[in-house]
């Protein structure tokens, strides 16, 4: 709440408070002429509210006719006019216009801007292990998708799209670990025996750098159906071992 509005309040409470004493003085006139209670409490009402009526009128009239009169004269004396003018130029810096404070703010916030990418900067070593761990992950990703590719080259004439798409959902999952959480096993064309599943299983396996043991745990339980008859020992001891017929041959290195 500004001044302006606390000299308002503080004015009409006090008119209000004029009023409702001189109305109640009205009242005690009219009772000590033997009038009656309720016509008392009447001329109390009455005369309040033709007080304010009567304050209400004399201020509009004063606001309206009188004080710009009083005001253009007063201007006529230099001395009320540089009052006027001090009074206006104080007033005018206190409420700067929106194009001066965006003008100013640049000023002022460019220095903190320009400490704070000074302590953000990061350091040697942050800047290597970033570069170090991109570089990684570049290379693993690039490893995954030459298994992909061979995978897809590979197996596409012997299963499934489904299937095909499965397979490649599994070795993608098998890449970050040893074990799959949940596996439906694949189906393969009758033309692929068990040893091209394990010729297969140990050219994925070996472009991964995983154990003997966990490829053969992979394949025996992708797939299934083809390798039913055979144990995972059996798998892990036989999947590199080469034999003249076969359809998948075994690769030192998937390119």
């Amino acid at each position: 709440m500004n001044q302006k509005s606390i000299e308002h309040i503080a004015l009409y409470s006090l008119v209000l408070v004029g009023t409702l004493v001189v109305g109640v003085l009205v009242r005690q006139f009219v009772l000590s002429k033997g009038v009656d209670d309720f016509s008392s409490i009447v001329a109390f009402f009455a005369t309040v509210i033709v007080l304010m009526a009567i304050y209400a009128s004399l201020q509009t009239t004063f606001n309206q006719f009188l004080l710009p009169r009083i005001e253009t004269f007063l201007l006529r004396f230099s001395a009320f006019q540089k009052m006027r003018d001090n009074n206006y130029t104080v007033s005018v810096p206190e409420a700067l216009t929106v194009e001066d404070s965006n003008q100013v703010t640049p000023d002022v916030i460019e220095p903190a801007s320009t400490t704070e990418e000074t302590i953000s900067e990061p350091s040697e070593y942050e800047v290597m292990r970033t570069n170090a761990i991109t570089e990684n992950n570049r290379a693993i990703q690039t490893k995954l998708e030459k298994v992909l590719n061979y995978t897809k080259q590979t197996m596409v004439a012997y299963m499934s799209e489904e299937d095909l798409n499965r397979l490649c959902a599994y070795i993608v999952e098998y890449s970050s670990g040893d074990t799959l959480q949940k596996i439906s096993p694949v189906k393969v064309d009758s033309q692929l025996k068990s040893i091209d599943i394990m010729h297969f299983g140990w050219n994925i396996g070996k472009a991964f750098s995983k154990k003997r043991i966990h490829t053969a745990t992979f394949i025996k339980n992708v797939f299934a159906h083809t390798l039913r008859d055979l144990e995972i020992s059996t798998i892990e001891r036989k999947m590199s071992h080469t034999e003249s017929v076969c359809r998948i041959k075994l690769y030192a290195e998937i390119v």
